[in-house]
């Protein structure tokens, strides 16, 4: 029996680290990130193999590509003298899980996504958890941060000889589960003490089995980060307050400019009509009662396109007035004002009403 727990037993590579850089140039890599392990086996002749957890692995995130580069894919977190990020592609199909442990299954590997044939595509990354998001140790090493996972099972093997348990350390803490969101809001929301954080997270303070700076680090990280988006939050509030309060305080001066247009365009109709008039009363005035005709119905138009304009304006501004009264869309000086024009556009589109 193997040592340790390889991600697809019996073990085999078709392609390893760093191999066949000129295919993976154009994607602004080195060479291969990671290792490309078979799966297609007498038993499993479709390529439809158990892919297992080579140590204690406590589930990170997954996705899907489509028909594009890792296809459906899984991503775990390994806590050993170094904690590592396994990211698990072209998988057929995925278990829900928060904890695995050495030898489980975790998922069924496949062929989707950008892949030649049957196999399973390894990538591991070396790095730290940052306010619970995973951040890679040499991101610019050529290959994304992605490390050559021999380097990974090394350590291992080394790990469980010395350790000799497949049981997650301690401290471990792995975003996107409900166990470590419920843990979470029970630190930001009420433990003022060190003693009170260790008891919610069920830890040790023991140096020898918990990494207790790197906890006090992260925990220190969530709640000065929750702060920080309350401030935000607040900050928000108010300019939304005042984005109102500018709205309501343009209703008159938009109510003048829709009075002004409707008077002068009963202004130039009477003058029209009044012209109309006296060229039936008298024949000598007729060339320049035709010459001012003109000139009235060349203003009476430009009027009617400024009316259009507006309420086009305004048809268009809709969409973002109502995101804004919702709360989604904080709006500024240029958009107050077409908020504005918009809202009395649609009274004028309407037939006129008054404000």
């Amino acid at each position: 029996m193997a040592d340790i727990t390889r991600s697809i037993e019996p073990f085999e590579l078709n392609q390893g680290f760093g191999e066949n850089p000129a295919n993976y140039a154009r994607f602004g890599l080195k060479g291969h990130n990671g290792w490309d392990l078979k799966t297609k086996f007498p038993d499993t002749p479709q390529g439809f193999r158990n892919i297992l957890s080579s140590w204690a692995s406590k589930f990170y995130a997954q996705g899907n590509e489509g028909n594009d580069g890792f296809g459906l894919y899984f991503e775990v977190i390994v806590q050993l003298y170094n904690t590592y990020k396994l990211t698990y592609a072209h998988c057929k199909s995925i278990e829900s899980f928060e904890n695995k442990n050495e030898g489980d299954t975790m998922a069924i590997s496949d062929n989707t996504g950008n892949s030649t044939g049957s196999h399973l595509h390894l990538t591991i990354k070396r790095g730290q958890l940052q306010n619970g998001k995973f951040v890679s140790d040499n991101y610019n090493n050529g290959y994304f941060g992605a490390i050559n996972p021999q380097e990974f099972f090394d350590e291992l093997r080394k790990y469980k000889k010395e350790k000799g348990t497949t049981s997650a350390p301690e401290g471990c803490l792995v975003p996107n589960t409900p166990e470590w969101r419920t843990k979470y809001e029970q630190v930001v929301s009420s433990a003022t003490k060190w003693a009170d954080t260790l008891k919610i997270l069920e830890i040790a303070d023991d140096t020898n089995t918990t990494p207790s700076d790197r906890i006090k680090s992260v925990v220190g990280g969530y709640k000065s980060r929750e702060t920080d988006l309350s401030n935000k939050l607040n900050e928000k509030s108010i300019e939304v307050s005042k984005a109102t309060q500018e709205i309501t305080n343009r209703v008159e001066q938009v109510g003048r400019l829709e009075k002004d247009v409707l008077e002068k365009d009963k202004y130039y109709k009477a003058l029209i009509d009044a012209l109309n008039k006296q060229l039936k009363n008298g024949s000598d005035a007729l060339p320049l009662a035709q010459t001012r005709i003109g000139v009235l119905e060349g203003q009476l138009d430009e009027a009617n396109k400024a009316k259009g304009r507006a309420l086009n304006d305004a048809q268009e501004a809709r969409s973002q007035l109502d995101a804004c009264q919702k709360g989604t869309l904080v709006p500024t000086p240029q958009l107050i004002f077409s908020l504005v024009i918009q809202y009395f556009g649609n009274k004028l589109h309407k037939g006129g009403d008054k404000v």
